[in-house]
């Protein structure tokens, strides 16, 4: 049976300041390595550094531990004036006041997170670990006072511990999510930080460089309370002279299909440093060519109508690459090698460039979160509904599921578009006149629908779903 140690870290008041950097965003949960901090920092001042070095030596290569934390919520974001520290020209500190921005983050529930490792009753360091946790007295900035309860627990005991839990994701990447913990030389590079600042001022009298803690891993940490949206990168279409260019969202294929001969050629020129069969992989990832493999693990190019405005014409001016979980790295190199790169027609003509775009007002529509989320761009179901209601809702849940939408939801459709100036989910008007999207050959007889998914809790974008996904179909907005 297993045996877990517990460090359970309680504060005296529901916020919480800690940050993910210098200027945010909030860091939540607490991260593991800004625990083995406080425990560092305590045991010091308590004397006992030296004494329990071993323990903390045992803590940095143990498996990242799970978190169970309240539920939480971003804070006022304020901002006080202090001294500034660095302006000792001026003796009057009213003079040289500097505004410090504190970004807190509200606890919802009892406040108190609980670190929870697996680990064997046998090791010496157990006990030693015990010990510095006991010393802790805060968690966060100096103003996040806090104590902590230390003990053993089987693992039945972990379900009944009331909070949220955060699962450790080793080897999985995701970017503003990732949560830092203790690695082997974190002890060691704490305390050379910490005498280098006392080390700053120099006999010679020069100001040295004050070294800041850089032995720690990143770990991402997910929980249903947060769901993740999956990694994207997003391109502007520009003229030669820089300004936006837009295609008509009917050709919405077309613009996917140069973006996406784009991403071969570059990947074959220039394929992401040590990726091994690199060349299966842009078959797969790039060009998303299954070869009997079905996963469905591949970049999806996306055309974004432009949409979030009452004069809004859903024309196509940016260009959105979606990867799955785990290809951030690999994603990131493809938007490097993309940025300022010109298209190509396939019969010719002048063609825009791409541009990274960090984001904008109507990137945000597609990248936000939020209960309700609509289609922009019409679904392309797993199959033909024969005009059976019935089993129009059994091929739109099976297209939630193939796109990895695990959250219940509600959802209704229909052939009208759900924004304006967008068009329907007809193939013809009534004169029999094309008035739809261009499809996909092999998916040209499958059923189209516009559709409103409505969930209980906030969902984060991108949400494209579908036959159609990875040509730019089913693509969603959030919805106020």
């Amino acid at each position: 049976m297993s045996t877990y140690l517990q460090v359970s870290v309680r504060w005296l008041d529901d916020r919480y300041h800690g940050l993910l950097g210098r200027d945010g965003p909030p860091e939540w949960p607490p991260s593991p390595y800004r625990l083995f901090q406080a425990m560092v920092a305590g045991a010091a001042r308590a004397g006992r550094l030296d004494a329990l070095r071993g323990s903390f030596h045992w803590l940095e290569l143990l498996v990242p531990p799970l978190i169970i934390a309240p539920l939480a919520r971003p804070g006022q974001i304020i901002t006080r004036f202090v001294p500034n520290n660095d302006g000792d020209k001026k003796p009057d500190r009213r003079d040289r006041l500097t505004g410090k921005t504190f970004r807190s983050t509200l606890m919802l529930g009892d406040p108190v997170v609980h670190y929870l490792w697996e680990c064997d009753l046998a090791e010496e360091s157990v006990a030693g670990a015990m010990e510095a946790a006991r010393f802790l007295i805060c968690l966060g900035l100096g103003i996040d006072m806090a104590f902590a309860n230390v003990g053993l627990i089987p693992a039945e005991v972990i379900g009944t511990i009331p909070g949220i839990r955060w699962t450790p994701k080793p080897g999985a990447l995701y970017a503003g999510r990732m949560l830092r913990v203790p690695t082997s030389g974190s002890l060691d590079d704490l305390v050379f930080a910490h005498q280098s600042g006392f080390a700053r001022f120099g006999r010679d009298g020069l100001l040295k460089t004050v070294q800041k803690p850089g032995a720690f891993a990143e770990i991402l940490y997910t929980s249903p309370a947060r769901p993740l949206g999956r990694p994207y990168q997003i391109f502007a279409l520009r003229s030669r002279h820089g300004e936006f260019t837009r295609e008509p969202q009917a050709t919405l294929i077309h613009v996917a299909g140069m973006v996406r001969h784009a991403a071969i050629k570059a990947m074959k020129d220039y394929p992401p440093p040590g990726l091994a069969e690199s060349e299966k992989w842009v078959e797969a990832f790039v060009a998303g060519h299954r070869n009997g493999n079905d996963n469905h693990r591949q970049f999806s190019y996306v055309p974004l109508p432009s949409v979030g405005h009452e004069h809004a014409d859903c024309d196509i001016r940016r260009v959105m690459i979606v990867a799955p979980f785990g290809e951030d790295h690999n994603l990131e190199h493809l938007a490097d090698q993309l940025d300022g790169w010109e298209l190509e027609r396939e019969r010719g003509g002048d063609a825009p460039s791409m541009t990274r775009l960090r984001g904008d007002g109507v990137t945000r529509q597609y990248t936000g979160d939020s209960n309700t989320w609509a289609t922009v761009t019409p679904i392309i179901l797993p199959g033909h509904d024969d005009h059976k209601p019935a089993k129009t809702r059994k091929l739109l849940d099976a297209a939630l599921k193939q796109s990895s939408i695990e959250q219940c939801c509600e959802f209704t459709w229909g052939a009208v578009p759900n924004f304006k100036n967008c068009l329907p989910a007809f193939k013809h008007d009534r004169q029999g006149r094309p008035i739809g999207y261009f499809k996909p050959g092999h998916l040209e007889n499958f059923t189209v629908v516009h559709a409103r998914l409505r969930f209980a809790s906030p969902v984060p974008g991108p949400i494209i779903v579908g036959a159609g996904r990875h040509y730019g179909f089913g693509v969603m907005a959030a919805v106020e």
